[in-house]
C-alpha cells in the first residue's frame, strides 16, 4: 500500500502532507483536513472558512457533499493535563463551537464558502438536510466513552461523532470515498444506540458495528433482497476492517480518483467548455458516490478497454446503478477530441433512454499511452422527444455490451 507522499502524488491535486510546526495544535488541525481531503477531494473540503464576522472562523473543517454537511473541530493537547479532565473540557468547548457552526449554517448567516477550486460557493442552508458534527481528539489516553464525559454530545438534535486523530487516521484510510465515508457515519449513528463507541478504539468500535449492519440496511432497505442485503453487509465488513485495502487490485479504483481529481481542471480553449467552470463540481459528485469496490471493478474493467482500444476501435461499456436512478458510458477511442465527445455524447443519451435513468455521466478517454486527457458530460434533463425518435432509428450501441451493475 502507498504511504502519504505517494498517495498524494498519486492522486493528483491533493494538498501536500501536513509537516511539522507552527501554532500549537495546527500540525493535528491540517491532518484532520487532509484526511477528510483523501475521502472527498479538496472539491468538497472548506479548510478553515470564514465565520459570520471578519475575523471568525466559522469551523476547523466544513465538508458539503450532495445533501450532507459536516462541521468538524480539531483540538490537540499540549501540556500535561489529566487526560480525562482535559478531553472533558475540550469536548464540552468542540460542542459548542460545533452548535455554533450548525446555527450559523441552518439560519442562513453564512450565505457564501470559499473553495480551494472553485472560489467562493454559495451556500442554500435547505440544500443541506442532513447535518453531522466531528469532533477530533488529538492526545493519548485509554479508552473512553465520550458521551459519559459530556452526556450533552446526545442532545444537541444532530449526530455528533468523536474520534481520536489516530482512529481517525485509520477510518480515513479505510472509508476513502465520500460514498463509504458517509455510509459508515450514517451506519454509526443508526448502530449508536445499540453499542457503546470509545474514543482510542474505533478498531473495537467497527468489530462491534459489524454485526448490526445487515439489519441497519433492512430497515432502510425494505425492498431489497435477503441475499443483496447480506451482500451489502459482507461488503461494508471487506471495507471497514481494511481487507479491502489489502487487495491487489486496490490500485485499479485510482483511475476512478484521478477522473475526480481532474474534473476541475477544465481547457477553456475547447468549444464544448461553457459556462461557470463549476461542472467539475458535478463529475466529482457524481463520481464521488462509487464506493471503493466499485471503483476498483469499473478500474479494473476500464484499464482492459484502454488496453484493446490500441487497436484503433471504440472501446466502451455501460455502469447502471438502478437505486440511484443513474447511468455511466466509459469510453476509450483514438478520436481526435472534437470527435469523440460526439461520440460520448451520442452513448450517453442513447444509455438514458435505453435505461431509462434521471442522470447519465459519461467519461471519453484515449488507449494507454503517453499523457492522459477525459472529456465529461451529465445529461440529467428528460431527452427531447425528436432525440428520442432519432435515437431509436439507429442501431443499439450496448447490444452487445453487459452493462456493470
Amino acid at each position: 500500500m502507498f504511504d502519504f507522499d505517494e498517495l498524494a502524488k498519486l492522486r493528483f491535486g491533493m494538498t501536500y502532507v501536513p509537516q511539522l510546526g507552527g501554532p500549537p495544535g495546527a500540525y493535528e488541525e491540517q491532518w484532520s483536513q487532509w484526511f477528510l481531503e483523501r475521502s472527498f477531494f479538496r472539491d468538497f473540503v472548506y479548510r478553515n472558512p470564514r465565520g459570520e464576522k471578519k475575523g471568525q472562523e466559522l469551523a476547523d473543517v466544513v465538508v458539503l457533499f450532495e445533501d450532507v454537511v459536516l462541521m468538524v473541530q480539531v483540538k490537540a493537547q499540549c501540556g500535561n493535563h489529566e487526560a480525562m479532565a482535559w478531553a472533558t473540557e475540550k469536548l464540552l468547548e468542540a460542542l459548542k463551537q460545533i452548535q455554533k457552526t450548525h446555527e450559523s449554517m441552518v439560519q442562513g448567516k453564512i450565505k457564501t464558502l470559499k473553495n480551494d477550486l472553485y472560489g467562493e460557493i454559495e451556500f442554500v442552508p435547505s440544500a443541506y438536510p442532513n447535518r453531522m458534527g466531528l469532533i477530533i481528539l488529538a492526545h493519548d489516553s485509554a479508552p473512553y466513552d465520550a458521551t459519559e464525559l459530556v452526556p450533552e454530545l446526545l442532545t444537541a438534535g444532530f449526530p455528533i461523532h468523536v474520534f481520536s486523530l489516530k482512529d481517525f487516521a485509520v477510518v480515513a484510510s479505510r472509508f476513502d470515498t465520500a460514498a463509504d465515508f458517509i455510509n459508515f457515519l450514517e451506519l454509526r449513528t443508526d448502530i449508536a444506540s445499540k453499542e457503546r463507541y470509545f474514543v482510542q478504539d474505533e478498531g473495537g468500535n467497527i468489530t462491534r458495528m459489524i454485526p448490526h449492519v445487515e439489519g441497519v440496511y433492512r430497515a432502510h432497505l425494505r425492498s431489497t433482497s435477503p441475499e443483496m442485503l447480506q451482500k451489502m453487509a459482507n461488503a461494508f465488513a471487506d471495507i471497514a476492517t481494511g481487507k479491502l485495502m489489502q487487495s491487489p487490485d486496490w490500485k485499479y479504483g485510482l483511475s476512478i480518483d484521478d477522473m475526480i481529481a481532474r474534473a476541475h481542471d477544465v481547457d477553456p480553449t475547447l468549444s464544448w467548455n461553457k459556462g461557470d467552470g463549476h461542472g467539475g463540481l458535478e463529475i466529482a459528485r457524481f463520481l464521488g458516490w462509487l464506493t471503493r469496490d466499485r471503483r476498483i471493478r469499473l478500474g479494473k474493467l476500464l484499464i482492459s478497454k484502454c488496453e484493446a482500444a490500441q487497436d484503433g476501435e471504440l472501446h466502451y461499456f455501460p455502469h447502471v446503478q438502478a437505486t440511484r436512478g443513474t447511468a455511466a458510458v466509459y469510453l476509450v477511442t483514438s478520436q481526435n477530441r472534437e470527435d469523440r465527445v460526439k461520440t460520448l455524447r451520442y452513448l450517453v443519451h442513447y444509455a438514458q433512454m435505453k435505461y431509462d435513468v434521471k442522470q447519465c455521466f459519461g467519461v471519453a478517454t484515449e488507449p494507454l499511452g503517453n499523457g492522459r486527457s477525459y472529456d465529461f458530460m451529465i445529461s440529467d434533463k428528460p431527452l427531447p422527444q425528436e432525440l428520442v425518435d432519432e435515437l431509436k432509428k439507429g442501431t443499439d450501441p450496448f447490444s452487445s455490451e453487459e452493462p456493470l451493475f
